[in-house]
């Protein structure tokens, strides 16, 4: 099976201000946007992957930590210049969490204006993240509280 992940739907407090974090920090393109909700698109390479940011305002119960349903946004970069570009744009946003790095990656983890955590990784090694990267799943998966 040959799949990838077409698209995430976010629940945002303010679609404005989410808009700015993501095209700020990540670059996304706005391809369609009406009433309450948006398109960002993340990748258009082989299949189009985007973001979509539905508001449903400050009221609403509030995800993430604790609750049912994605806990991570992550994202593969193809270099860690872009990375850096992506710690950059966390920092400035007082968003960042933590910078981790491994003998073949590094990753930041930040947050959303929503507080939904969102993390961005390259590899060391010149090619994607491997297979093997995977098999041994560290601690950081149990830090995202």
């Amino acid at each position: 099976m040959d799949a990838s992940i077409q698209s995430v739907l976010l629940n945002v407090a303010d679609l404005e201000k989410s808009i700015t974090f993501y095209r700020g920090v990540f670059d996304f393109p706005v391809v369609s946007q009406r009433e309450r909700a948006a398109a960002l698109l993340v990748n258009e390479h082989n299949r189009r992957q985007v973001i979509l940011l539905r508001e449903v305002g400050a009221s609403a119960l509030h995800s993430g930590r604790g609750t049912i349903g994605p806990r991570l946004l992550a994202f593969e970069l193809s270099s860690p210049e872009e990375l850096e570009l992506i710690e950059q744009g966390l920092q400035q946003r007082h968003a960042l969490l933590r910078h981790e790095r491994t003998e073949t990656y590094e990753a930041v983890l930040g947050v959303d204006p929503d507080r939904i955590e969102i993390s961005a990784a390259s590899s060391l090694t010149g090619t994607p993240i491997s297979n093997e990267d995977w098999h041994a799943i560290n601690g950081s998966v149990f830090a995202i509280d």
